[in-house]
């Protein structure tokens, strides 16, 4: 007989063969966002969706996706310790929808 492990976990392995992102990543991003990001990312942007490795932004402002670019470096290391390293390896910053 196998031995059980948490659903979490299982669901975890599934998300990450199927190459989808963990939504508990997604999540906690979002909840955490404020904490994680911190300059210049507060207050001029929103995390959107994680892609496979990829966390997608949303810059508040047409005029700030290349200024939060140089900040990419920054935010990967946040990332990284808060969620492991290879969790979220990119960033990419997408102006604003309308």
């Amino acid at each position: 007989m196998k031995d059980l492990e948490p659903i979490g976990e299982g669901l975890e392995k599934m998300f990450s063969r199927l190459g989808l992102p963990n939504p508990g990543v997604m999540a906690a991003v979002m909840a955490e966002w404020e904490e994680l990001a911190g300059p210049p990312w507060k207050g001029n942007s929103k995390p959107v969706v994680v892609r496979g490795r990829t966390l997608v932004v949303e810059a508040s402002a047409s005029s700030q996706v290349a200024f939060l670019k140089y900040g990419i470096t920054k935010l990967l290391q946040s990332l990284a310790g808060r969620f492991g390293e290879g969790v979220i390896t990119q960033i990419e910053v997408i102006p604003p929808r309308r």
